[in-house]
């Protein structure tokens, strides 16, 4: 991938495929300029015309399906445990890049960003599956 490519946006059907994308944001110097679009939108949005709360709550939604489908797929192959927290892993996920992204933004430093997301890889990687449980 090239250091100005856009990065890439699902499955997240593995760990792998949640390092990848976190890694791209992290290599891409645009992130530091630009941030994250749909979040900037969002928080100015609410703060002059409240009653969009709803479309921006299913536009964060939307968004947070593409990780959960991708966390469902882990724990339905054995990846992750048949008791991991799907909902709660998907939210560190959209916090950690939407977080991440602010500070960066705020401080033109990428570590803010690069530390929440291979946290949270980190935190779906602890949801794994014992070893023996694996398919």
């Amino acid at each position: 991938m090239g250091r100005d490519a856009t990065p890439p946006r699902g499955p997240f059907d593995s760990i792998d495929a949640l390092e990848y994308w976190a890694e791209s944001y992290i290599a891409n110097p645009a992130v530091i300029r630009g941030g994250c679009s749909f979040g900037s939108l969002a928080s100015e949005i609410l703060k002059s015309e409240p009653n969009l709360r709803d479309a921006i709550a299913d536009g964060f939604a939307r968004w947070g399906a593409e990780f959960r489908d991708g966390l469902i797929t882990m724990r339905d192959d054995g990846t992750l445990a048949k008791d991991a927290d799907i909902h709660r892993l998907a939210h560190v996920l959209m916090a950690a890049i939407r977080g991440g992204m602010l500070l960066t933004l705020a401080t033109g430093d990428i570590a803010p960003l690069r530390d929440a997301l291979l946290h949270a890889v980190d935190t779906v990687r602890a949801a794994a599956a014992p070893s023996g449980d694996r398919q």
